[in-house]
């Protein structure tokens, strides 16, 4: 247990209402778990924030991303991953940078997910600047030769619920997070 005197708490308390307040105002009207699929409300005209062309560049890299997992290409995966970007699996480990991240992919599209097919479903596409966004999306896994330790899936499919930070730097949105939340 730590210990803090009162008025360092308070202090600790105050310094994070900025945080707080921000997480709360870019999670906050989040779409109901059993809201029709297919549905992607975006919170903020990306037109008004980001020159017109934000959601469809964002929607470009989820189609690339789809494409890449089907032709099993590790690099083309992994390309708009930013070189800093940081990932957390749905088993809860964290990696960081691209190169780790294609490596991975080498692996997994040659050993347990050889065969296997991934559909993406974006759910919510909302802008908190004009160069920064969080894409939330519903994953499904299938067609797997076996899983890693500790990846639930149900019937045959693994769904994740998927949470990417991207950010435009030097014209080009990139994805610098991305958490995976197991989802029975």
């Amino acid at each position: 247990m730590l210990l803090m005197p009162a008025g360092s708490l308070r202090a600790a308390r105050f310094a994070a209402m900025p945080f707080m307040a921000l997480m709360s105002s870019a999670c906050g009207n989040q779409q109901d778990s059993t809201a029709p699929t297919g549905a992607r409300p975006v919170e903020v005209s990306a037109q008004s924030i980001s020159g017109g062309n934000a959601t469809a560049a964002i929607e470009e890299i989820v189609n690339d991303v789809t494409a890449a997992w089907a032709a099993k290409n590790a690099t083309a995966y992994a390309a708009h991953y930013a070189e800093d970007m940081q990932a957390v699996s749905p088993t809860g480990i964290l990696q960081a940078g691209r190169e780790a991240f294609r490596a991975q992919h080498v692996f997994l599209y040659n050993g347990p997910f050889a065969g296997s097919t991934q559909t993406i479903e974006v759910r919510d596409i909302r802008f908190l600047t004009g160069t920064i966004a969080i894409v939330q999306q519903d994953v499904s896994l299938t067609g797997y030769a076996f899983l890693p330790p500790g990846l639930p899936s149900s019937g045959g499919v693994v769904r994740s619920r998927v949470t990417w930070v991207v950010e435009k730097r030097g014209g080009s949105w990139e994805i610098v997070f991305q958490q995976m939340t197991p989802r029975l």
